[in-house]
């Protein structure tokens, strides 16, 4: 009997670990302060020029994005991916700087997102969420208008993109030009009726990422680990 709790303490205690690093699905943010613009234009004098924008819907649900970008390198470098990424391009305009993709809910890299299941990828996986750049050997301007849901323009957000940047891949994965995002129009007015001050360059706020958790083979050995200490206790 010692030997089954201490084996269910065992795997208690690897569950409480394997908490932790599970991700969780993206919530689609709401309240989101109404019109609030934001865009980020790529670099001069790099592979790729254009600009994308943000701006933020009436009913404050989600984020509406134009994207504009011209003046592709080879195509066989493609398809091109575009994400937000974390931080901000530093001032010497090295796309290193600006970190990984924003995900604030723990979604690595891989597996590649699901584009029908939108919730599950990062926030800031824009082309893996509404599709990559291809065929650029024929069409050299790239244009393209789409609802994000799981983007905000609130900066007491995580998923927040305001004070972040964009960066455009290789389908290698190189970075072949990147810019960041700047507030283009104030909104005081959130989707709720409330109040709030939108401003360019706000830091991002620490705190907790609330979502669904994902379900995992994980939580069923959780369960049995549970199941079993609370046998054994008995």
């Amino acid at each position: 009997m010692k030997l089954l709790i201490l084996f269910s303490s065992f795997l208690v205690l690897i569950c409480a670990v394997l908490a932790q690093q599970q991700p969780n699905d993206a919530p689609i943010t709401e309240n989101n302060p109404k019109m609030a613009t934001f865009q980020a234009i790529l670099q001069e004098k790099k592979p790729i020029q254009g600009q994308i924008t943000g701006v933020s819907s009436n009913n404050g649900t989600g984020v509406n994005f134009n994207i504009n970008f011209f003046d592709f390198p080879d195509a066989a470098m493609g398809p091109f991916k575009y994400h937000i990424h974390d931080l901000p391009v530093p001032q010497d305009g090295n796309c290193t700087g600006a970190g990984g993709h924003l995900s604030p809910y723990g979604r690595n890299d891989t597996p590649a997102c699901n584009a029908t299941q939108p919730g599950t990828c990062q926030p800031g996986d824009l082309s893996g969420k509404h599709g990559a750049i291809t065929d650029t050997a024929h069409e050299k301007n790239y244009q393209l208008m789409y609802l994000d849901l799981y983007v905000s323009t609130d900066p007491q957000s995580v998923s927040f993109f305001g004070n972040r940047s964009v960066v455009v891949h290789a389908a290698n994965g190189a970075r072949l030009n990147c810019g960041n995002f700047t507030q283009q129009m104030a909104s005081n007015t959130t989707g709720s009726g409330g109040s709030t001050t939108t401003t360019a360059g706000t830091s991002t706020p620490t705190g907790a990422a609330v979502g669904l958790a994902t379900v995992s083979k994980g939580g069923f050995v959780c369960a049995v680990a549970a199941m079993a200490y609370m046998l054994g206790t008995m």
